[in-house]
């Protein structure tokens, strides 16, 4: 069982920084990567269903090519216990994030930021000492899948999870314990 700290290290996720045009039309590129060992997040333990997809956008948006903004969009399937009755629940998650790689110091003196590029807010600005031939999305496609794992699921709308008493799953019938709802800080009233 792994963490949440490091991507799969068999993902080869990166795109030739030559290939994005200047101007602002979008370089667009698709990864299959192979699914992760389980992950150990919010307390849940998630098993991938198959390949992740993630999706690439990249574009270099200021006049001055002092940046490159990529959005990664990840689609995977992922299986974890059910919230109420611990079945294993499939669920797809799909999500994305934008990053701007800047080779300035911070991102309030990016042009990209005045030009509007960042209009709702959700960029991650990435400085950069100096843009590489090949710029390496692993570590940013992993943040955007860990991200979006769902805290919780539900295997149906309507699960009636497990009994508190006997733990029998209430959705494969009635096991007959009473359950006793008093609050135990009311039961000496309940001797009055």
């Amino acid at each position: 069982m792994t963490g949440v700290t490091a991507p799969h290290p068999e993902w080869e996720c990166a795109i030739r920084v030559s290939l994005i045009p200047s101007g602002g039309e979008p370089y667009l590129e698709s990864f299959e990567l192979p699914a992760p060992d389980p992950v150990e997040h919010w307390g849940q333990t998630y098993a991938f269903r198959g390949p992740i997809l993630a999706a690439v956008e990249a574009s270099s948006p200021g006049a001055s090519g002092a940046g490159i903004l990529v959005k990664i969009t990840v689609r995977a399937e992922v299986s974890l216990p059910c919230s109420r009755c611990l079945r294993q629940t499939g669920l797809a998650i799909v999500g994305d994030l934008r990053y701007l790689f800047t080779l300035r110091s911070s991102h309030e003196d990016c042009p990209e930021r005045e030009e509007g590029a960042d209009r709702d807010g959700d960029i991650d600005v990435i400085p950069v000492d100096a843009f590489e031939a090949v710029l390496d999305l692993s570590p940013y496609v992993w943040e955007v899948l860990v991200l979006n794992l769902p805290e919780g699921a539900l295997c149906a709308d309507d699960c009636k999870g497990l009994c508190p008493i006997c733990g029998k799953d209430k959705n494969e019938g009635d096991c007959g314990c009473k359950e006793d709802n008093t609050d135990p800080r009311l039961a000496v009233l309940r001797e009055l």
